[in-house]
């Protein structure tokens, strides 16, 4: 059943594509094996037709096609999502809009906490967007105090790794950890620091 509702999908998806879209994304780096151009919201309303449905979504998920991939997130169950499975998850983080879309299904998990710790320390920068994204979006304490765990542990983040961060901590700012993070990127030197504590706007 599950691959004649990918067929499905695949044939809404062809009466949506937008190759403006696809050729806008490219030309700003974002590449995909196969990429339909369509709209997050129209992905999003697709997969309401299908969820739940974890069967369907790895199927999806799969695919090295952007648009299913992205279904996939919205199609799963997160109860059926562990971290046993986090190399498959993993598998299609190549961009910062799939790390963006996958944090929403990880967030929900059960293992959520599991995925944060694990792929905060990850040599792949998607990864570790992912991860701060899915604390960003758990407004858990814990995960907050993993965030300012690792933003103490490396030597530089890209900008938009260093917002999230500063999102996660200034939500976060009366867990005791956090706010001595917060003291120490406000008295150190480092551009990381600096930039973390430009972000950052918390009652003194």
């Amino acid at each position: 059943m599950s691959t004649g509702q990918m067929i499905e999908i695949l044939g809404r998806l062809r009466k949506n594509m937008n190759g403006e879209v696809t050729e806008r994304m490219a030309a700003h780096g974002v590449e995909y094996a196969l990429n339909y151009g369509v709209a997050i919201h129209t992905l999003k309303e697709i997969a309401k037709d299908y969820a739940p449905n974890t069967k369907l979504a790895r199927l999806l998920y799969s695919q090295q096609v952007r648009d299913l991939q992205i279904i996939a997130c919205y199609t799963a169950a997160p109860e059926d999502v562990t971290f046993q499975e986090e190399e498959f998850w993993r598998s299609a983080l190549t961009t910062g809009e799939m790390a963006e879309q996958l944090s929403w299904l990880l967030a929900r998990c059960t293992d959520n906490i599991r995925f944060v710790e694990e792929w905060l320390t990850d040599n792949n920068s998607q990864v570790r967007y992912c991860a701060l994204l899915t604390a960003a979006k758990m407004h858990s304490d814990v995960a907050a105090e993993r965030v300012a765990e690792y933003v103490l542990k490396v030597d530089e983040m890209r900008e938009v790794e260093i917002r999230v961060a500063a999102t996660v901590l200034s939500t976060h700012h009366n867990v005791q950890q956090v706010a001595e993070v917060i003291n120490h990127i406000r008295q150190s030197n480092r551009l990381i620091h600096k930039q973390l504590n430009d972000e950052i706007y918390y009652d003194e």
